[in-house]
């Protein structure tokens, strides 16, 4: 009787610790994107980053690619798979620790395109305005699918939401001038860039901010200048 009700409280406790371990390894995410160029960049929540490994798998070719998994900046785990994108197509991913699967899930490349981060390259003052050149690190293909973003404001004000500008495009940079009337005199602001892309809907990361600051005597001769224009 007592042997009976030991094995059943042992069953009971290995079906509790699979089912314990089957909802912890659910609630992991991984999470890719894609450049549209190179491949996949995957992140992945988890301790010891170098147990784990992720597989590839084509779905509707023949192509696989593999790589462990190391410590990123924020602190996920991360790894980059170099493999075919072609838009419509899906690929297999599984992550496994050893010889362990932890998790598998289909991923689209049309739906995770993310377009790299900007740079600005520059911020010079052109006739009163602000010309800001940046590039956005994307093959000429993808380019004209994008949309630009430009966030400028005060230093130590609160950050102001982005406004969708049309930039001009110039080889392989875009520039855009914001109007020296629109800023205050003698003020330092910072300005930041970030893409989107209508197919997958996602957005860029923000560039790096780049300040620059308005000189009192040339914005006061270009108010000057737009004032005698209008009287």
């Amino acid at each position: 009787m007592d042997s009976n009700r030991r094995v059943r409280d042992r069953i009971y406790f290995v079906l509790l610790s699979l089912g314990n371990i089957a909802t912890a390894l659910s609630g992991q995410l991984l999470e890719c994107t894609n450049d549209y160029t190179t491949g996949f960049l995957c992140h992945f929540e988890a301790q010891n980053c170098t147990e784990y490994s992720l597989t590839l798998r084509a779905n509707d070719f023949n192509e696989n690619g593999s790589s462990t998994f190391t410590q990123c900046d924020n602190g996920r785990c991360c790894c980059s798979i170099e493999m075919s994108l072609i838009s419509g197509e899906t690929h297999t991913a599984t992550v496994r620790k050893g010889d362990k699967i932890i998790k598998s899930q289909i991923i689209s490349v049309t739906d995770t395109i993310k377009p790299n981060t900007p740079t600005i390259r520059s911020v010079e003052i052109s006739g009163g305005n602000f010309q800001v050149t940046w590039d956005t690190h994307m093959a000429p293909y993808i380019r004209t699918e994008l949309k630009h973003y430009l966030t400028y404001y005060k230093e130590g004000d609160t950050k102001t939401e982005p406004m969708m500008v049309t930039p001009t495009t110039t080889n392989e940079w875009n520039s855009y001038e914001i109007l020296g009337r629109h800023l205050d005199p003698s003020t330092t602001y910072v300005v930041s860039v970030k893409t989107y892309i209508d197919i997958s809907g996602k957005f860029s990361d923000s560039s790096e901010e780049v300040e620059f600051t308005t000189g009192k005597c040339h914005l006061l001769s270009f108010l000057f200048t737009t004032i005698g224009e209008h009287v």
